[in-house]
C-alpha cells in the first residue's frame, strides 16, 4: 500500500516538484479520498497488478496507477480508460522499457474507439490533437506520469529522449465516428461496435498533411505517401507503423469515390516502398545491421511499412480547408509496435489481453 505524505495545502505543488513527482505542470494532490474514488469506481483492488516491465524490475499496481490518475486530473469515470492503457503499454510487444528511455523520444500515444468517446466527453472534433479537452489532456498524462513516477523514467534519470516533444505531455487521439462504408478503427481490430478501446502507440510527434485543392482521392493519397516518406524520419524503409488522422474533407472525398479504408492502406503500402536513391538524397544512409537491415527486395525498394495492416487509419478533426496529420511510430516494429486492450466495464476488473 502506498505511505501516506501529511503536507500543508499550500506546500503540496512545491514538493512534489522538489521531489520530481510531476511533468512540469502542477498536480492535483492525490489524496486517500480521490485515490479510493478512482480504484471503487473501476471496482479493482489497490494491490491488483496492472502490469509490469521486467527490464526495470518494476509492478504497477492499481493504486499506483489510480495516484497518477488523480494527480493528472482525471475524474474517476475516466480510470477504466487508464487501466486499459496502461494494461497496453505493459504487453511485451510494445516495449515499454525502450520506448520510456531511448534517445528517440516517444510519446505514449493513445487511441481511444468506441461510445466512451462520447459518454465521456473525449473530444474527436475541433483541435482535436490539442489541448483544451479534460478527458483527452488527463488521460494521456495519467499514462506518462506513470512512466515517470512508477517506472522512474524522469529526464535527469532513465529517460534519454535527445529532443522528445511535447506529446511526452500528452498526447491521445479519440476517433469521430467514421462515415458509411468505413467501420470504426475498434471493429477493424477485431471488437465490437459497443466496445471501447485503447491502442497504445509511441509515436513521434504528429506531421500536418494539407491538401486543400485536390478532389482527387489518388492525389490525397499521394500527398499522404509524400508524407510518410520523408527521409529525416527515422524509421521510414525500416518497416514500421504509422497511424494517420484523417480530416473530414480528406475524408469524405476517398469516402464518397468508393475507397474503403482496406483500399487506402494497401494503396499507401504500396506507394510508400522506397529506393535507396530516395534516402541518398536525403542523406541517410543504409543501414546493414540484425535489428535494421535495409537491404533492398528485387525491385530494389525498401518497404516503410510491413504491409497494409501496420497503417491505422483512423477519423478526427472538425471542418477546414483539408487537413489531416501522419504520426509515425518512433521505431521499426522490431523495437516496438502498437498494442489494444478493450476497456473493461466498472467491476469486469482489469482489462485482459
Amino acid at each position: 500500500m502506498a505511505q501516506e505524505l501529511v503536507l500543508d495545502a499550500g506546500d503540496v505543488q512545491e514538493e512534489f516538484f522538489d521531489r520530481g513527482w510531476t511533468d512540469g505542470l502542477p498536480v492535483v494532490p492525490p489524496t486517500p479520498q480521490r485515490v479510493r474514488a478512482m480504484l471503487e469506481y473501476a471496482a479493482v483492488g489497490a494491490g491488483d497488478i496492472v502490469g509490469n516491465v521486467p527490464e526495470r524490475s518494476r509492478e504497477v499496481t492499481a493504486e499506483k496507477a489510480a495516484v497518477n490518475a488523480v494527480m493528472a486530473g482525471c475524474r474517476p469515470e475516466y480510470f477504466p480508460v487508464v487501466l486499459a492503457g496502461l494494461s497496453a503499454m505493459f504487453d511485451a510487444r510494445f516495449g515499454c522499457h525502450t520506448v520510456v528511455t531511448s534517445t528517440g523520444g516517444a510519446a505514449l500515444c493513445a487511441v481511444v474507439s468506441g461510445p466512451l468517446v462520447a459518454e465521456l466527453g473525449f473530444n474527436s472534433g475541433r483541435n482535436a490533437l490539442g489541448s483544451g479537452c479534460r478527458a483527452n489532456a488527463t488521460v494521456g498524462r495519467a499514462l506518462r506520469l506513470v512512466a515517470v513516477n512508477v517506472l522512474g523514467a524522469r529526464s535527469d534519470t532513465l529517460d534519454g529522449s535527445s529532443l522528445g516533444h511535447p506529446g511526452k505531455y500528452t498526447m491521445l487521439v479519440a476517433e469521430e465516428p467514421p462515415p458509411e462504408g468505413w467501420l470504426p478503427f475498434r471493429v477493424e481490430l477485431g471488437y465490437g461496435e459497443d466496445d471501447t478501446t485503447v491502442t497504445m502507440f509511441p509515436s513521434e510527434s504528429p506531421h500536418q498533411v494539407a491538401n486543400h485543392l485536390n478532389g482527387d482521392p489518388e492525389g490525397i493519397l499521394l500527398t499522404f505517401a509524400a508524407a510518410m516518406t520523408g527521409p529525416a524520419t527515422y524509421a521510414v524503409a525500416k518497416k514500421h507503423q504509422v497511424l494517420l488522422v484523417v480530416g473530414p474533407e480528406h475524408c469524405q472525398i476517398l469516402a464518397e469515390a468508393g475507397w474503403t479504408k482496406p483500399m487506402v492502406r494497401e494503396f499507401l503500402a504500396t506507394h510508400t516502398r522506397v529506393t535507396p536513391e530516395h534516402l541518398a538524397a536525403g542523406g541517410v544512409l543504409l543501414e546493414f545491421t540484425a535489428q535494421n537491415d535495409m537491404t533492398a527486395d528485387a525491385d530494389g525498394k525498401l518497404n516503410t511499412v510491413r504491409g497494409p495492416d501496420d497503417i491505422f487509419v483512423v477519423t478526427a478533426g472538425s471542418a477546414g480547408a483539408g487537413w489531416s496529420a501522419y504520426i509515425p511510430n518512433w521505431a521499426p516494429v522490431v523495437h516496438s509496435e502498437a498494442v489494444t486492450r478493450k476497456v473493461a466495464a466498472p467491476g469486469d476488473g482489469l482489462p485482459l489481453a
